[in-house]
């Protein structure tokens, strides 16, 4: 488990990031899915930390079911990644949407065109679980979470039970 000396002086139990494919489908069956999975984290692995990013539909699918879950569980803490540094419309409606902004100093000395990949790296080091989908053996998602299973960290891939 990690322990940071979180945002606002919070500490963290354990830390969970997601990984999909900018393409995954949007459906019922990975949402349902995704919501179990999660649940069961804060439930019995004390995950109160999620880190989410901003590029794809998977992206877009986690933050709507984190905001769902943030109603039934108020203690857990939501931090917004970006690989770039937002500008101030972005920053407000993140802090309107109550996300924490997570932009440590490594990611924001990348150069634009490797970014992201900056990114995905912090992630899949510090995170302690990665929840993903990940159909195929090619693209971003696939190479971080390949990263994340090299450094040990508990990889959930929801599109191998769906």
């Amino acid at each position: 488990m990690a322990y940071l000396a979180g945002l606002n002086g919070r500490c963290f139990l354990s830390i969970c990031a997601f990984f999909g494919h900018r393409d995954t489908p949007m459906s019922n069956l990975i949402e349902n899915h995704l919501i179990e999975v999660v649940r069961g984290l804060i439930l019995y692995h004390q995950v109160n930390e999620f880190w989410l990013c901003e590029q794809g539909t998977f992206d877009n699918l986690t933050r709507i079911v984190m905001k769902e879950l943030k109603k039934e569980f108020e203690y857990i803490n939501l931090c917004l990644f970006p690989a770039y540094y937002p500008n101030n419309f972005k920053l407000d409606w993140m802090y309107e949407n109550d996300y924490d902004l997570l932009y440590p100093e490594e990611v924001a000395k990348a150069p634009p065109q490797v970014a992201i990949l900056r990114r995905n790296e912090y992630i899949a080091k510090n995170a302690d679980y990665i929840v993903c989908y990940v159909e195929r053996q090619s693209g971003g998602a696939y190479k971080a979470v390949e990263k994340a299973r090299k450094y040990g960290k508990k990889i959930i891939n929801l599109a191998e039970y769906i």
